[in-house]
């Protein structure tokens, strides 16, 4: 793939704030994409959350609960990660798609 990875600021002080067990997996996660892995669908999925909103969801578990990182791409060559979060339920609550929607069409300007 040969994708470039951006952090925005809000993502880096989020994922900073996960135990280090769920970045390193994260990363790895991430990793492996970039270089053309095929992930499961228990690792990693893809979506539009709204019309020209479409995402990646990379997805961790530990005995807390489901840990998120969200990406987005900003043209064809960079994968940007826009929000990290910690899931605490079944469903992608409402706020949390606020704020990912906000953010994609921040970088995407």
């Amino acid at each position: 793939m040969g994708r470039k990875i951006l952090l925005s600021k809000a993502f880096k002080k989020e994922f900073a704030d996960f135990p280090l067990e769920i970045r390193e997996e994260l990363t790895s996660l991430i990793s492996e994409y970039v270089n053309g892995v095929r992930l499961p669908n228990t690792s990693f999925k893809t979506f539009t959350l709204e019309k020209g909103v479409k995402i990646q969801e990379f997805k961790a578990k530990d005995h807390t609960g489901n840990w998120r990182a969200i990406s987005c791409f900003e043209e064809k060559e960079y994968l940007t990660f826009v929000y990290a979060f910690h899931k605490k339920s079944q469903k992608l609550l409402e706020k949390d798609k606020k704020v990912i929607i906000k953010r994609v069409k921040e970088v995407s300007k």
